[in-house]
């Protein structure tokens, strides 16, 4: 078949073709699209990991520290606030390890068995298990830590009470002052020394 006729006949091939050759084919945003593979609310995750910070926090401090102490207590109320977001990100970082551990081990099972999801797996399980570890360290810290301030304010209030039945008192400056009813005695003892001091007359012989 010579050049021409072969032109011939792919014109003509055109020529009776589908108007519709090129717009059957699926987009590439169709292809690339990917259905999740775990269906998690990352916010829920969130506010469930807050609500088991602060129960840990609760159970490790109840017995020490009263909810009406910390609250009429500025920097306690302002610590443990601090310390709950603190653990709040532990947890989070826990419970986002273990939901991308669960859905690897659902892609192992789908049939996708290739080392590298296993080596994955390995260090996943790892760093679980390392934060397992800091949530319970940093929960026996914080219990510690409010334990030492326990006895801080026990001590502070001890001492305040010891200079309110000794008749001192602290301003708002924190200098130590004598209250009145102590200042009116000692005086009072001033004169009564005062008054049996006798006159010495020298003796004429």
């Amino acid at each position: 078949m010579k050049i021409k006729e072969e032109k011939e006949q792919l014109e003509k091939m055109i020529m009776n073709s589908s108007d519709k050759i090129g717009t059957e084919m699926p987009s590439p945003a169709a292809e690339l699209k990917m259905e999740p593979a775990f269906d998690t609310d990352f916010n829920e995750v969130q506010k469930e990991c807050e609500k088991k910070a602060k129960k840990l926090i609760h159970n490790a401090t109840g017995l020490m520290l009263t909810d009406e102490l910390i609250k009429n207590n500025p920097y306690l109320k302002n610590k443990m606030q601090v310390d709950i977001i603190s653990l709040t990100s532990i947890l989070y970082q826990l419970s986002v390890n273990e939901t991308m551990q669960k859905a690897l081990m659902e892609e192992v099972r789908s049939g996708s068995l290739h080392p590298r999801n296993f080596e994955v797996f390995a260090q996943l399980t790892k760093v679980i298990g390392e934060i397992g570890k800091q949530v319970i360290q940093t929960t026996e810290a914080i219990k510690g830590t409010y334990r030492d301030l326990k006895n801080d304010i026990r001590e502070k209030n001890q001492d305040m009470a010891m200079l309110t039945e000794s008749g001192l008192t602290k301003n708002s400056k924190g200098i130590l002052t004598v209250g009145s009813k102590d200042l009116i005695n000692e005086t009072k003892k001033l004169k009564m020394q005062a008054n049996n001091i006798q006159d010495v007359q020298e003796i004429k012989e």
